[in-house]
């Protein structure tokens, strides 16, 4: 079959001055379902509309040059309104071509797209070998109903069980996407080209404002010989300089990150290329963090949260601001540029309490620091645990997102303060962490390996207005 598949784009419009945040990241789930759609011999093309920015008029624009018989769409929260738009005009114009959609959203609200005619089918959690199948029930005339990890109209999928072994996937092929227009968010750009790479599947933790506890609960992770033959191959066929690991923690311990980096190193990969991974401060320690630096590692993006303990085990973060400051420290001594994740407005948290984590970021030796507002995301316990206790009765999807500059429309997690606090600590914490005079020597000083346009534009989408700080 010819197969389009869509990432759409969050619309510029419903951020403000928070649109400068809004990169496109390599969307690995739509490289991976393609990937397995092509080795199944089917003709497989992407639109990102998140790289293209054209918006739904390109999107269709798109489909009319290609005359798709099936339509995949990835949903995530944030988008799910614009696509449910999208898809009733794609049902107008091609009634006879099918449409599948997948991802997070799609899974856990699938009577969205199906009661509602939108979608033939939703492809649920892992959905590589799902949608593979799908296909060629839909070649053989069926609906899909008797596939497993698939619902249709009517009739809910049976769960598919996860694979364990993931070494027998085939490498994501990144030709069929705009990778050349990929970044990792302002922040964690070094070099370009940059693509992704999942060295494992699931989470061993259990952090209630999480989602992607729903993506598999069950931690797998692929060898350390099979990421680097990934990596090798990415950068032999598309010229790739850096690689960011889209996995919820990478490496997982100090054995996993010596056995990567050991890898690396043979291959002399880590002269060629540059990593980067989203990390937990208390599942590495000194000696590992020198092996990831050696392998190519030069920055880690760390889920801190809170400078508060107490609220950090009200969210079931089993992790301490001691050990936090600790690895930030062994970060900066031994070279490599940390990126500090904070969530201000936690279930519980007084205006007191997010002055200490204001505070507490600023007294890290971080080199950036990313501020958001906790919100309750759909698939995390938060959400579950405030849907049932009445408190979260509303499905305008679009809001769902941590940067949102209407007060009157933002959803949060907080029963403390109100948006507008929560906003405003939003600017504080950004204004107080930024124009300290040491830290803007040293962003002036990093300015040659840091990419300047994008540093500026992180920084000013959440800096508040200089005037208006000045005349308070």
């Amino acid at each position: 079959m010819r197969v389009l598949l869509l990432n759409p784009s969050i619309r510029p419009q419903q951020f403000g001055r928070f649109a400068a945040l809004l990169e496109a990241m390599p969307c690995i789930g739509l490289a991976y379902i393609g990937t397995f759609l092509k080795a199944a011999g089917h003709e497989v093309r992407t639109w990102d509309d998140f790289a293209f920015r054209g918006g739904n008029v390109a999107v269709l624009d798109a489909i009319e040059r290609y005359r798709p018989e099936a339509f995949g769409v990835s949903v995530l929260t944030p988008v799910a309104t614009d696509v449910y738009a999208l898809l009733r005009e794609v049902r107008q114009r091609y009634p006879a071509m099918k449409v599948f959609a997948g991802n997070i959203h799609a899974d856990l609200f699938p009577e969205e797209l199906l009661d509602t005619g939108l979608a033939d089918a939703v492809v649920h959690g892992e959905g590589e070998q799902a949608a593979v199948d799908l296909l060629a029930a839909w070649q053989r005339g069926g609906r899909g109903d008797a596939v497993e990890g698939v619902s249709v109209r009517g009739e809910k999928g049976r769960a598919r069980a996860l694979v364990d072994d993931l070494d027998r996937f085939p490498f994501p092929d990144w030709g069929i996407l705009p990778y050349n227009r990929y970044s990792l968010l302002p922040l964690g750009t070094i070099a370009r080209p940059i693509v992704a790479v999942a060295a494992s599947r699931g989470c061993p933790f259990r952090c209630t404002y999480c989602a992607l506890e729903n993506q598999g609960k069950v931690y797998r992770k692929r060898s350390a010989r099979n990421v680097v033959d990934e990596i090798e191959h990415d950068v032999r066929h598309f010229g790739v300089r850096q690689v960011g690991f889209m996995d919820p923690i990478f490496p997982m311990g100090r054995k996993h990150a010596i056995e990567f980096a050991e890898e690396m190193i043979s291959r002399k990969l880590h002269e060629r290329v540059v990593w980067l991974s989203e990390l937990r401060t208390d599942v590495v320690d000194r000696e590992a963090l020198q092996w990831m630096y050696k392998s190519g590692c030069r920055r880690l993006v760390f889920g801190i949260e809170s400078g508060v303990d107490t609220l950090l085990k009200g969210v079931n973060k089993s992790n301490t601001t001691d050990k936090s400051r600790e690895t930030i420290r062994h970060c900066r001594e031994i070279g490599i540029t940390t990126v500090g994740l904070f969530m201000l407005g936690m279930p519980g948290e007084t205006p007191e309490q997010t002055r200490q984590t204001i505070e507490y970021a600023c007294s890290l030796e971080l080199d950036f620091a990313k501020f958001a507002i906790t919100v309750p995301f759909p698939g995390s316990e938060l959400y579950s645990r405030m849907s049932r206790e009445g408190r979260l009765d509303r499905r305008d999807w679009e809001n769902y997102t941590t940067f949102n500059p209407d007060l009157d429309r933002i959803v949060v997690a907080s029963e403390v303060q109100s948006p507008a606090q929560l906003l405003e600590a939003l600017r504080e914490a950004t204004f107080r962490f930024y124009m300290r005079p040491r830290m803007i020597a040293r962003q002036l000083l990093k300015i040659r390996s840091v990419d300047a346009r994008q540093m500026a534009s992180g920084v000013w989408s959440v800096l508040p207005d200089l005037g208006r700080r000045r005349a308070a």
